[in-house]
């Protein structure tokens, strides 16, 4: 059984590739009207939601990084978080992506500029936490929002203002997933120090869950610095799970773009230990239940190991399976089938769900010829393909 668990990692690889939403979902460019330090203006955001979603739904707030517009950098906009913002409503999110003030199109002054002093770490992190407190206040009057149950998750620069609002411990923060957090001067000076001093003073005020993830080969925000600032926190009494990759790019862009199956499955795992919406175990059973896969060691190489990878990968996705050799793949005894002959074929990170379905289908169909789509994103459509 040793060699099939090693085929089903090697065959499955997940096509990286720009998201395009499909019709189970509903987005909408938002402009998030906002009161910071008696200044009145509007950060440019992005909300998406199941298109069936029913009632009042969690808040999870995505946060950008990348440079500012302020210093003529092109930076990042809504759309280049969008993908992961899909990924958090088919999970049960309402999923709101924001560009904080000195970013994108949203108002309000420059970003307060990184020198080499003490000070401007902490009046940068002070204003990066006032503009996500001030969307989670504007997003939370909306009819279809839960203000009780929020995250908020960040790359860079974005995963520090996360920590630096947890810090603050604001009502209905459940948790913050910081992915490569960090900040560099704007001066080219070293602010490590400063850094870990500024993260002591974070874990000293923090009660909310954290999830850091770094990579042990981030030239930026390496693992001495990570675990450095993870000793700082944690020590002063903050709340953190600690994770470091050991590789997938030299800065943290690569880890949150790249690999992004990766931090979804610490992600998801967080969220399950904090009692918030993701996918369940349960959903991995009960979709090998639905494909009918009786035997007890099939059952468990294939929930352990493809269906729960699939569940965790990035949209979209798609699932194409074979009833025929999936009754061949369990009798090992019949010589005819080959252990590269899998029943189950999948296609995650594709650039519409309709390449998600071809990719999926051909991969089946090198083998067999009665492939059919049975899952599409969270959605089982087998028995109507």
């Amino acid at each position: 059984m040793g060699g099939r668990l090693a085929l089903l990692l090697a065959v499955f690889a997940c096509m990286a590739a720009p998201a395009a939403w499909s019709d189970d979902l509903t987005e909408i460019p938002a402009s998030f009207p906002v009161t910071i330090g008696g200044n009145s203006f509007h950060l440019e955001g992005l909300v998406i939601r199941k298109a069936d979603a029913q009632g009042r739904l969690p808040i999870a707030i995505l946060t950008n990084g990348g440079a500012s517009t302020a210093t003529g950098g092109a930076g990042a906009t809504t759309a280049t978080y969008a993908r992961y913002a899909r990924d958090l409503a088919r999970r049960g999110w309402l999923a709101v992506v924001v560009m904080r003030h000195g970013f994108g199109q949203s108002e309000g002054p420059k970003p307060i500029p990184i020198t080499c002093q003490a000070a401007s770490v902490d009046a940068w992190a002070s204003a990066a936490a006032d503009d996500l407190q001030a969307t989670i206040d504007s997003v939370s009057k909306r009819a279809d929002a839960d203000a009780s149950k929020v995250i908020v998750i960040g790359s860079e620069i974005a995963g520090m203002a996360a920590v630096a609002l947890s810090a603050r411990n604001p009502a209905g923060l459940a948790g913050v997933i910081s992915v490569s957090g960090g900040l560099q001067s704007e001066a080219n000076c070293p602010i490590n120090d400063i850094l870990v001093d500024q993260y002591k003073t974070f874990g000293t005020k923090n009660r909310v869950p954290n999830l850091w993830i770094y990579s042990r080969s981030d030239k930026l925000f390496g693992p001495d610095l990570a675990e450095r600032l993870h000793t700082a926190f944690l020590d002063a009494g903050g709340d953190v799970k600690f994770i470091m990759f050991f590789q997938d790019g030299n800065v943290g862009t690569a880890v949150f773009g790249q690999a992004t199956e990766a931090w979804y499955a610490q992600m998801d795992g967080f969220l399950r230990a904090n009692n918030l919406p993701t996918w369940s175990t349960t959903d991995v059973w009960n979709l090998i239940d639905r494909l009918k896969i009786t035997d007890r060691i099939e059952r468990e190489n294939f929930a352990g190991v493809m269906i729960q990878r699939y569940f965790a990968a990035p949209a979209e996705k798609a699932i194409a399976f074979s009833p025929a050799l999936q009754t061949a793949w369990a009798r090992p005894q019949n010589k005819l089938v080959a252990e590269s002959h899998l029943p189950l074929t999948y296609r995650t990170g594709s650039k519409s769900l309709e390449d998600a379905r071809n990719g999926a289908l051909a991969a089946c169909q090198k083998v067999a010829q009665d492939c059919a789509i049975v899952m599409e994103n969270y959605h089982w459509v087998g028995d109507i393909r």
